[in-house]
């Protein structure tokens, strides 16, 4: 290859059905690894046979070496949420020659990934129970809306995880999940039932953790709270400061 710009054709394409691991903690990394299509999940080992869901990544993401995933060995186990593809560079040929361009687009996927990242743990460490739920649920939303046609139909949006799953991400037990999950759909944001849950008012999700950012954690620091945010969001009515 012989221009700066083209240097991500020389990639291999993959497939990994949901559920299916992408990288497993560990072990080494001698690829370059970059999402381009669908989301995955991060799992960080807790114990020698225990894995808790972290976070979410997804289109644009570089989960491979020299990646906030690691260096040359993986922190975290990557599987995928739903269907994903990724492109697949040797990290020699990565790395065999400076190219200006190149260093300058991947350095930007870098702190794109390491922002998510970053993000979503801070958000573990400083939300109550339902902020971090919240959270979770506003996150999967943007990432599997990045997937065209990934469980949406019209304004809403069926995720294809668990309660379990969204309840490790946002750090909470199984019943407190259930509870706020069933707060929520109580003012029909979310449909729940045993095995889906489907969030209500998409538009509102995707646009609310920008609103969170802008407002700080108040404004979904109960139902209520998050009930008003919502609706002013669904209405295009984001409530300023």
């Amino acid at each position: 290859m012989t221009s700066d710009d083209d240097w991500l054709a020389d990639g291999q394409v993959r497939t990994y059905r949901r559920g299916q691991k992408i990288i497993e903690a560990g072990k080494p990394l001698g690829e370059w690894i970059a999402i381009s299509g669908g989301a995955a999940f991060l799992a960080a080992r807790a114990a020698a046979d225990t894995r808790v869901a972290v976070a979410a990544l997804w289109l644009g993401d570089v989960i491979g070496a020299e990646s906030p995933l690691g260096k040359l060995a993986a922190r975290y186990d990557v599987t995928a949420l739903v269907d994903v593809t990724t492109i697949h560079i040797p990290l020699t040929r990565v790395n065999e020659r400076h190219a200006p361009r190149r260093d300058a687009a991947t350095g930007e996927l870098y702190a794109a990934t390491a922002t998510r990242l970053q993000d979503q743990i801070t958000m573990r460490l400083a939300g109550n129970g339902l902020q971090r739920l919240v959270s979770v649920l506003a996150t999967l939303a943007t990432a599997l809306n990045s997937t065209p046609r990934v469980g949406a139909a019209g304004n809403s949006l069926s995720l294809p995880v668990s309660q379990a799953c969204i309840g490790q991400l946002s750090g909470l037990s199984r019943r407190q999940t259930w509870i706020y999950l069933g707060q929520l759909a109580e003012r029909g944001w979310n449909r729940t039932s045993r095995t889906k849950v489907t969030l209500e008012g998409l538009n509102a999700w995707l646009s609310l953790m920008r609103e969170v950012e802008e407002r700080g954690l108040d404004c979904i620091a109960s139902v209520e709270q998050c009930d008003q945010t919502l609706s002013a969001l669904a209405a295009g009515k984001g409530l300023r400061r």
